[in-house]
């Protein structure tokens, strides 16, 4: 069975994840981190290697590096390129390939973390809990979410299931290659971000569980283990893949003493949700899981406990970690749980099989794998939903590209503009086919306008103001009053009913509701053009 299932599974992931995956481009701040990573990586090739900042290790923008090198290869036997100095500069005039190579890899990484998760399950479990484990982390709302994006996070899972499963296989073979395996699959986990260190602990446990069994032989277990090699496997890739965190061990030490506060303080009241402990899992994983499929999850971990506690030991220990690490602080962007999803949808795939198998035992007219099948199927329609209505919303235009397109129509170039809110919710307007705008900003401490950085009296032609579910797009009530008085709607491009009780990721710069999308139509802000009444431009 599983021979035609686990395919279709894969595939299944596989097309929900690359389902538009092309969203908000020519608008590279759709995704904010996105041109933060991509921008440290096109300075490497102008011929620095070092990334300049240190809030992500290096492996991953060394991986992108490599894509990059390869797509200017490529571009420069086609004839795309003329030198390493065009391939630069043509990163900010064509975006395109050079998010949408990374936004593919991600993808790719997200479909590969199924089928890990399926030979997990299956080498600590067996094939019946396996399949419903593959199924679950293929439609599992958040992990599809955030394969679409060119950031670390799903390569970090990625690393992460892939060291638990050489994990696996050190606990039932002991085998010294696959404690190699183990231990550099961490080093690469842990240098795509920074946290996936913790995936040592069930390494360690793994360890600790032999030494037990041979307490009576210590000299045995001493021998056997694996503990040195995992080890020096997870520091040497680390060290190798970060060679710029000891050369440039001040800058670096500054960014990471910075990313220590940023998780204590500096946000305002409206992003103020409390620690994670208590965020997470009534919002991060309720949302993105679904709440049945949430619910298989804890169940599955405290039934497998009762009932086979070393394996529920072995696969519960990094994710109860990582949970209680990220919680610590005050940032709860949704995306801290990622590495926590495949580990519910394998305890979810053990309670499908103990559910079904325990139906099948109490009525011979039921078969195991059709109540496993129709279980599994019910577990994951919430999250599947949330997964199709996300892509169909992620493939429409977005709001600010349309916006965008309808300003270079119709404002002539030299305007003096002002748009309110947060730059990643702000329209980009500096490639426009005829010219360039002048821009004004707001300056909330002298509760005036600034024409490059200079107070001024100078009003814009044209106010676009930015409206969405996320605190971010705020504006002056001066500025209100302002277009109460002197201005008049031309204009209304409306993505998404603000009166609809959706859910958002509140810290996080992605105009998007999470798992709920009540009358919303495209992602990004609801954006208003006024028109200053007494002529404007």
């Amino acid at each position: 069975m599983s021979r035609i299932t686990l395919p279709l599974i894969l595939l299944v992931g596989l097309a929900v994840r690359l389902w538009g995956i092309d969203f908000g481009l020519p608008h590279v701040l759709a995704r904010p981190d996105e041109l933060f990573i991509l921008g440290a990586v096109i300075k490497m090739h102008q011929g620095n290697a070092n990334p300049g900042f240190f809030d992500y290790p290096g492996l991953y923008m060394y991986f992108v590096a490599g894509l990059y090198a390869l797509f200017y290869g490529v571009g420069l036997m086609a004839g795309w390129f003329t030198d390493s100095a065009h391939f630069v500069s043509n990163f900010a005039q064509n975006w395109t390939p050079y998010f949408m190579l990374p936004r593919i890899a991600g993808a790719s990484f997200g479909a590969g973390t199924i089928a890990i998760v399926y030979a997990i399950a299956r080498r600590a479990l067996d094939a019946r809990a396996a399949l419903p484990g593959a199924l679950f982390i293929s439609l599992a709302f958040l992990h599809v979410r955030d394969s679409h994006y060119a950031t670390t996070d799903v390569p970090m899972t990625f690393f992460v299931m892939a060291a638990m499963l050489a994990t696996i296989d050190v606990y039932r073979g002991r085998s010294a290659r696959d404690a190699w395996l183990a231990g550099a699959l961490a080093g690469c986990a842990a240098s795509t971000k920074y946290n996936a260190v913790l995936i040592v602990l069930p390494m360690a446990l793994v360890e600790g569980f032999h030494a037990w069994d041979n307490r009576r032989d210590w000299r045995k277990a001493l021998r056997e283990t694996h503990i040195l090699r995992m080890a020096a496997g997870s520091i040497l890739i680390f060290a190798l893949t970060n060679p710029y965190l000891f050369l440039d061990f001040e800058r670096a030490m500054n960014d990471l003493r910075a990313l220590q506060a940023s998780t204590t303080g500096g946000m305002t009241p409206p992003e103020m949700l409390g620690r994670g402990w208590i965020y997470h899992l009534p919002h991060s994983l309720r949302y993105g899981l679904g709440i049945p499929l949430l619910a298989a999850g804890l169940l599955g971990m405290i039934w497998m406990a009762v009932r086979a506690p070393r394996t529920a030991a072995i696969l519960g220990l990094f994710p109860i970690a990582y949970y209680a690490a990220a919680g610590a602080g005050h940032n709860v962007f949704v995306r801290y749980m990622i590495p926590v999803v495949p580990f519910l949808c394998i305890f979810a795939g053990y309670l499908v099989r103990e559910l079904a198998a325990a139906a099948a035992r109490w009525s011979e007219r039921l078969r195991e794998p059709a109540v496993a099948g129709v279980l599994g199927l019910l577990v994951v329609a919430p999250s599947a939903a949330s997964v199709v209505r996300f892509d169909y919303l992620l493939a429409q235009p977005d709001n600010r590209v349309i916006t965008a397109e309808w300003v270079h129509e119709h404002i002539r170039p030299g305007s003096l503009i002002f748009m309110s809110g947060n730059l990643y919710g702000r329209l980009q307007l500096e490639h426009g086919p005829d010219g360039t705008y002048r821009y004004l900003d707001w300056d909330y401490g002298g509760d005036t306008f600034t024409l490059n950085r200079r107070p001024t009296t100078e009003l814009p032609d044209w106010i676009i103001v930015q409206r969405s579910g996320i605190p971010y797009s705020h504006i002056s009530p001066t500025v209100e009053e302002l277009i109460k008085r002197e201005y008049g709607l031309v204009q209304a491009f409306r993505a998404a009913d603000l009166s609809q009780d959706n859910f958002y990721d509140i810290q996080d710069g992605f105009y998007a509701p999470f798992g709920s999308f009540a009358g919303v139509k495209r992602f990004g802000p609801n954006f208003e053009i006024y028109r200053r009444i007494d002529g404007g431009a």
